[in-house]
């Protein structure tokens, strides 16, 4: 930034102007060149509209001086969601309207003013899909901001930074309806080269832009010129005009200047004009740029104009290789570096699967947990699966004992939580849970960690279990949760949960049905210890497509009922057996718990073809009789089957 801040650039003469109007010059960044002059990076860029509409008037004046023939507005988080973060979302509409008359006032007759509008939600979505509820609000969101803006008088709306195509093409269709003779600039804003966040090509999503009414298509901000420059060498250029606004370099943390980007404004010019030779007429800058910035790239592109050359240009770095439409069958054959197991969606239609719950040990010590699974595989366990530091208590990681497992032969199913790990760890963890071979998971929510032995520990939850189960269904569509191909698709069988013991049953039933739209193959309940709820959730689940693995699991003691009862999340128990369990004397207290399973575990066999049985304080003796007991039920009734045909 120049040291004399905006006042330098109100001298800056007009004839910088792009000679002949080949080029559109949109301005520069403003949140950050408002934090570069002196305003903390906390206070809200766009509430400065009404508190210090001279200082946003001043900058934006700057940039007219520098050379762009276009400014937007200081409106890109003015939407009722953003703003309500602040408190001001009572102030959406007068925001929006003193933005533009700010600006107007600014630049006069010599540049245009277009209304600038960011992503309400696409800022936290990570590439999930829009329900049908947020796509309602978003676009009453939307709608509300373009009307202020289109009222006051803007010559053209600036749609910027949607990283996902999804929420894009809402906020296009939207403003189109209400605005269909104003140019509309549309830009996508992807975290990798060449392809949005949530999976599409770019050169798709151009053309599905300009078919829902986009003027203008392009991209802006987080990959920087250079990769903006590799993104549009890699596209098939169409008729229509595009744009190219990038951030200054890369945001990084400088010691010296605290939040700060690579680059600088020389540099960005080259590479702006290299952009500009591949046939993008709408320029710019984003994050970290300057009016000195847009100066450089004024003068950059009339020295191209001349046929100069502006100083020596940068080296092009190589492209990256995209896959054509992450298509499956271009991927065959190529597995994970373990083979993976069989999926449990395959065994349910085979046979009745067990599923036995095998918690990791609390301590270094692992030799009990081995010589549990082993004897349940034994005993005709399909699967061991281990929860994901349960109760927010802290455990040996069920990825390291997964891999043990697969090393015996013994095939796990992983729970994979939504508390503990961001999503660059959780991406990280799916990707080497598959590689090691582990194919089936069960995502869950988690419990809060200040239940668990470090309460003070931070529970992370980026995303909810909905969310996630749509983001492990791009991985197996080959695309990671940024939009990243992963050169071949994972291949995982997920699965999610169900806790029927809640008083709303059907709004339960309800959010499942959205959890297997999402991506859910398999389901797998709470332990249920009432008979008549097993029916009721075998009619209410019937319709859902997808194999339900109903959960049992013993009781030892009547202290443990009791227990289990009041204080384990979503999990109730009928009060005939908390009174049997009280009757019984201590001694006799496991076999009674023993017996209730069983008589479960039929009344489970007359609805499901998948059990799941949960494992009480590592006490595999119990459940290994379990398992032994559910392979001698279904043999029965197989041969009893044959017998009849």
């Amino acid at each position: 930034m120049p040291s004399g801040g905006w006042e330098t650039w109100a001298k800056v003469p007009r004839e910088l102007a792009v000679a002949g109007g080949r080029y559109v010059i949109f301005d520069g960044a403003m949140a950050t060149y408002l934090h570069q002059c002196g305003v903390p990076i906390r206070v809200c860029a766009e509430e400065l509209n009404l508190s210090k509409p001279r200082l946003v008037e001043q900058i934006h004046r700057a940039y007219v001086e520098a050379g762009a023939t276009v400014v937007q507005t200081n409106t890109f988080a003015a939407n009722r969601l953003d703003l309500a973060r602040h408190g001001l979302d009572a102030q959406t509409v007068a925001i929006n309207e003193q933005a533009v008359l700010t600006a107007r006032a600014a630049v006069a007759d010599r540049a245009s003013v277009y209304g600038t509008m960011g992503p309400a939600a696409g800022g936290t979505r990570y590439g999930a899909l829009l329900t049908a509820d947020e796509r309602s609000r978003l676009s009453q969101v939307y709608e509300e901001q373009a009307f202020a803006l289109i009222e006051a008088g803007v010559d053209g709306i600036v749609l910027e930074t949607f990283p996902d195509l999804e929420e894009l093409l809402l906020a296009l269709r939207v403003v189109r309806v209400m605005a269909p003779q104003l140019p509309i600039v549309a830009n996508l804003s992807p975290e990798e080269v060449g392809v949005t966040r949530d999976g599409v090509l770019l050169t798709k999503a151009f053309a599905t832009l300009r078919e829902a009414g986009a003027s203008v298509v392009g991209l802006n901000c987080r990959l920087g010129p250079y990769g903006i420059l590799r993104s549009f060498e890699q596209i098939v250029f169409d008729d229509g005009p595009y744009a190219a606004v990038p951030n200054g370099g890369i945001l990084h943390r400088s010691e010296s200047e605290g939040l700060a980007y690579t680059g600088d404004v020389d540099d960005f010019a080259r590479v702006m004009s290299d952009i500009a030779r591949l046939g993008v007429r709408w320029l710019g800058g984003c994050c970290g740029t300057t009016p000195e910035h847009i100066h450089k790239l004024v003068l950059a592109l009339q020295a191209q104009d001349r046929g100069e050359t502006w100083a020596e240009p940068p080296q092009k770095p190589s492209s990256i290789h995209v896959v054509a439409d992450n298509r499956r069958d271009e991927m065959e054959g190529m597995g994970a570096e373990t083979p993976l197991g069989p999926s449990i969606v395959d065994t349910l239609k085979e046979r009745t699967a067990v599923i036995v719950e095998l918690d990791p040990p609390k301590h270094l010590s692992a030799a009990r947990f081995l010589a549990g699974a082993t004897a349940l595989s034994e005993a005709g366990a399909d699967m061991i699966t281990m929860a994901d530091n349960s109760l927010g208590s802290v455990r040996i990681s069920n990825m390291a004992l997964a891999s043990v497992l697969k090393q015996r032969g013994i095939e796990p199913l992983v729970h994979v939580t939504c508390r503990d790990r961001n999503l660059i760890g959780q991406q990280s963890h799916l990707m080497g849970l598959h590689v090691l071979g582990v194919r089936n998971i069960l995502l869950i929510t988690g419990d809060p960690s200040r239940y668990g032995d470090l309460p003070g520990a931070t529970s992370v939850y980026d995303v909810s279990s909905m969310d996630l189960t749509k983001m492990v269904r791009k991985l197996n569509d080959g695309v990671g949760f940024s939009g990243k191909p992963l050169q071949r698709p994972a291949q995982f069988v997920i699965g999610t949960a169900f806790n029927p013991h809640v008083h709303n049953f059907a709004k339960a039933v309800d959010r499942l049905r959205r959890k297997v739209e999402a991506g859910a193959d398999f389901v797998m309940t709470q332990p249920v210890y009432d008979p008549v709820l097993m029916e009721q959730i075998a009619e209410a689940t019937r319709d859902l497509g997808v194999p339900i693995l109903i959960g049992i699991m013993p009781l030892t003691s009547a202290r443990n009922a009791e227990f289990i009862h009041h204080q384990v999340p979503g999990i109730s128990i009928p009060a005939d057996i908390l009174s049997r369990m009280r009757e019984t004397a201590p001694e006799e207290a496991q076999e009674v718990g023993m017996e209730i399973a069983k008589s479960l575990v039929d009344r489970a066999l007359t609805y499901y073809r998948g059990i799941y049985l949960v494992t009480p304080f590592l006490k595999f003796e119990i459940t290994v009789r379990l398992t032994a007991y559910i392979r001698e039920r279904t043999a029965t009734a197989v041969a009893s089957a044959a017998r009849r045909e």
